[in-house]
């Protein structure tokens, strides 16, 4: 038994007094709660480093390290602690009393060299003999801990943003239009406090209105009752006790047609003259047009146009440049412009873009031809540029860049049109801060961790934004990648990872404006294509899947099955074509071919295979609908019968017809109950063995039974094939297994499984020998007793000289090797006698014995004498 098992096991008898139900699994059970543990469980001993004697679980995945490597490694717990956290954490252990549980949350170190964080639940247990050692459970809390991160910074931002701006934002809900939401920053503008201005109406406020606007003020709520929207100017009572005029903007909510949103806005100026208040207002008005763009644009660029057009509504400059930093060696390069060109760069050094950045603060140059602070470039003179404004625009440590304006005469910007230029700088900066962090959230949350691809949310987003489409055409593909299992247990997990990276990369730059790709998880992908030609398209794409790729000094193949159904003609919803196209590549898969379109009536033919499925599970239950045909098997010369087949027959009870092996031996297959139809067939012909032996003796017939290949490669089967035989006491020898050239020609895979079947004593058979493969090495390596030729082979005896040629190659290697050969599919007495004399000494077909029940077999078996 496996050391890791027993101590596991250990470990749960000695919780077993602890647990409320009983604790009693079998070595199986215990076997797969141990490979299955999503957590890392372990004793350590309550010494100074607390040293791990075992571990299980999720080891590999959460420390990077297999139990064995690290309960092997001294301190090997202690020294991967974090060095901020490992202090505190000793202490916490070592005050910790015998049968007291505590939880410790820290940072280790994975082998990869990066910190998971841990949440590790301990509980100390204490020995009759003063044996003291810990008992915990450890679990990966990392993306926890990233998406608390992103929230705090997602609340920070928009807290920041609320408080920065000159405006109070207000929600109104209801008939009576309640105040529901007033942003905290009223208190300091208007001397309204937040919370006691939730629930009252504007009614009530209006008190604080000047006795002359207050019409105006009712009107203003009035039409964003009715028109859905009003902004007007009326005279508010703040703080100190005076009148300022404020600017109300509100409007009805598209979605809520009881729900007023807005903003306050004191737009007094002490000199209140009435063309500062309409420059002020216009300006507010632009940095309210530009924070509404801010949420309805999603393209970076539209969003720089905007800002371009506020500024040059509010100043009308003739220039204007937004500046990106590129690095300290390739400083500010324009990103988005009127009048300067896109792309053009500025130093650090020589210009006062970069001094603005180096400064992080406002430079304003009156005369550019009398600048003395920093280097003017020539092309800013050659354009007519007289004088300039530049702010940095803030970012998340240092600037995100410069935005400027400049003028082609010699201005003065009075302070207000400065504030305004930073005001609108440091809204880009709040707005570029922000979209990144839903960007990163977004992306996280539509894409791939391991590929980077889209992922099934994204999905059904993008397919059922194309399906919108009417005059859309194209198909739906589902794409499976061959046996790339193998590769996994060949090449290990993370070469199966940096594979599918690869095959993602490789996958988004083919025919990328036609062909977009999702990741549908594991080995599965799904591609939209938008072509009126999806058969061609899919073509290409497997043939780019197939291409070698070049890992580890290794070139590795991959291939790819696919399921393909057509927009319009075969469904117009997401769910139903995805489905469909599920259901096509389970049948390419089913059929081993390299596409399979779905087409009229597969609904109806997939509903009666899975009828035909249950049907075909409960008669692995009951009695009497799967049942055995025997098979003869003669000897060449004397006829005498050797052995009998036994072949699987099953009546479908809901048509009474008889269902053929080709067509439900492949069902238990694909369902994954091969197995059981093979322990079923094994246990009813070793009862017909049983009672040939009672009847006859050792003259009776031995008996083979063909078993499938998810059988051979299961455990599971060996073990239930090795009860059956304890249980009826069946002599092995007399059984023998028929596994068909396909399966046992994979030596790597098949060695140890027919190394367990032959322990058992029983003989194994090489079905349909001579098809498919070139290379017979297999058989200088696999222990295998007797071998099966194909009937391809016979029915060309007679016909064909070549065919004559490679069976008689086939005895003699047969003999060669000690191995008797079975030739099948002989239906002519000229082919026993041709067989007969080419030294073939056993035979099977119609010609010698039909296949039939267990009656009529014995009756033909007397008759022979």
């Amino acid at each position: 038994m496996n050391p890791w098992l027993s101590r596991l096991r250990r470990l749960g008898w000695r919780l077993r007094r602890r647990l409320p139900f009983p604790l009693k699994f079998t070595a199986r059970e215990w076997r797969t709660l141990l490979e299955r543990l999503p957590v890392v469980v372990y004793q350590a001993l309550a010494d100074e480093q607390g040293s791990t004697i075992f571990a299980a679980g999720a080891v590999e995945e959460v420390l990077g390290y297999t139990p064995l490597e690290w309960t092997a490694r001294p301190g090997a717990w202690y020294k991967a602690l974090h060095p901020d956290d490992r202090r505190w954490v000793m202490r916490r252990l070592h005050r910790m009393r015998a049968d007291e549980s505590t939880e410790l949350v820290y940072r280790i170190r994975h082998r990869a060299g990066e910190w998971r964080w841990i949440r590790d639940t301990v509980t100390l247990f204490e020995t009759a003999r003063g044996r003291r050692f810990y008992l915990g459970v450890m679990t990966d809390i990392s993306h926890e801990r990233e998406l608390e991160q992103a929230t705090r910074e997602s609340k920070v931002f928009l807290d920041e943003l609320v408080r920065s701006g000159p405006w109070v934002f207000y929600r109104l809900e209801g008939p009576c239009q309640e105040v529901r939401y007033l942003s905290p920053n009223a208190e300091t503008l208007l001397g309204l406090a937040a919370a006691k201005a939730v629930g009252q109406t504007p009614e009530e406020l209006v008190e604080r209105v000047h006795p002359d606007d207050r019409g105006l003020f009712r009107r203003h709520f009035a039409l964003l009752r009715q028109a859905g929207g009003d902004q007007t100017r009326v005279r508010f009572r703040v703080g100190s006790g005076e009148y300022h005029w404020l600017a109300l903007h509100g409007r009805k909510a598209t979605e809520h047609p009881e729900v007023y949103l807005g903003y306050l806005m004191d737009v007094e100026e002490k000199a209140r003259r009435e063309l500062q208040i309409r420059q002020d207002a216009a300006r507010q008005r632009a940095l309210y047009d530009l924070g509404r763009a801010a949420w309805v644009v999603t393209q970076p660029e539209r969003f720089y146009d905007k800002v371009i057009e506020v500024l040059n509504r509010i100043l009308r400059p003739e220039f204007v440049s937004i500046l990106k930093f590129e690095g300290e060696d390739r400083g500010l390069r324009v990103i988005a412009s009127k009048n300067v060109p896109v792309g053009a760069v500025f130093g650090l050094e020589n210009s006062q873009a970069g001094y603005t950045y180096r400064q992080d603060e406002p430079v304003a140059s009156y005369s550019l031809e009398n600048e003395r602070r920093f280097p003017v470039p020539e092309q800013l003179i050659e354009w007519g540029i007289k004088s300039t404004l530049s702010v940095p625009i803030p970012g998340e440590s240092a600037p995100f860049g410069v935005l400027g304006v400049g003028f082609k005469s010699t201005q003065r910007l009075d302070d207000s049109a400065v504030r305004f230029v930073q005001q609108v700088a440091q809204f880009m900066g709040q707005v570029l801060r922000y979209r990144k962090v839903v960007d990163d959230l977004e992306h996280k949350a539509y894409h791939d961790d391991l590929t980077g691809l889209p992922n099934r949310r994204a999905l059904y987003r993008h397919l059922s934004s194309v399906l919108s489409d009417p005059q859309a055409s194209g198909a739906v593909v589902f794409l499976d990648l061959v046996d790339f299992g193998e590769i996994n247990d060949t090449w290990g997990h993370e070469t199966g990872d940096r594979l599918l990276r690869l095959l993602a990369v490789r996958l988004r730059q083919t025919e990328e404006n036609r062909a977009w790709v999702a990741r549908w998880g594991g080995d599965e992908f799904v591609v939209v294509m938008r072509t009126s030609e999806p058969g061609e398209l899919l073509r290409r794409l497997q043939d780019r899947i197939s291409e070698p790729i070049a890992l580890q000094d290794q070139k590795i193949q991959l291939g790819a099955r696919a399921g393909m159904v057509r927009f319009r003609e075969f469904g117009s919803e997401a769910e139903t074509l995805l489905r469909r196209a599920d259901m096509a590549l389970a049948l390419a898969k089913e059929q081993r071919i390299q596409v399979y379109e779905y087409e009229a009536g597969m609904l109806e033919r997939a509903a009666e295979r899975r009828a035909r499925v249950e049907a075909l599970r409960r008669a692995l239950e009951e009695d009497g609908e799967l049942f055995l045909h025997l098979q003869p098997v003669v000897s060449t010369d004397a006829q005498t019968v050797i052995a009998a087949e036994a072949l699987l027959r099953w009546r479908d009870p809901r048509t009474g017809e008889l269902v053929s092996p080709g067509e439900f031996v492949p069902l238990a297959e694909r369902y994954g109950f091969a197995s059981r139809l093979d322990v079923k067939a094994l246990r009813m012909g070793i009862d017909i063995g049983r009672r040939w032996l009672e009847r006859w003796g050792e003259d009776a017939p031995r008996l083979s039974v063909n078993v499938s290949p998810e059988s051979i490669l299961d455990p599971a089967f060996v073990h239930d094939l090795k009860e059956l035989l304890r249980e009826t006491r069946y002599p092995p020898a007399r059984l023998m297994l028929e596994i068909t050239e396909r399966v046992i020609a994979d030596v790597e895979r098949t060695r140890k499984p027919l190394e367990r079947l032959r322990s058992l004593g029983l003989r194994v058979a090489v079905d349909d020998f001579g098809t498919g493969y070139s290379s017979l090495a297999y058989l200088a390596y696999l222990n295998v007793d007797v071998l099966k030729v194909d009937r391809a082979f016979i029915k060309d005896i007679g016909r064909n000289r070549r065919t004559e040629a490679v069976l008689r190659s086939i005895f003699a290697l047969g003999k060669n090797l000690g191995l008797p050969v079975i030739a099948e599919g002989v239906e002519r007495s000229e082919q026993l006698d041709w067989l007969r004399r080419a030294g073939c000494t056993s035979a099977q077909g119609y010609h010698v014995g039909r296949p039939m029940d267990a009656r009529a077999f014995e009756a033909w078996w007397s008759q022979r004498g």
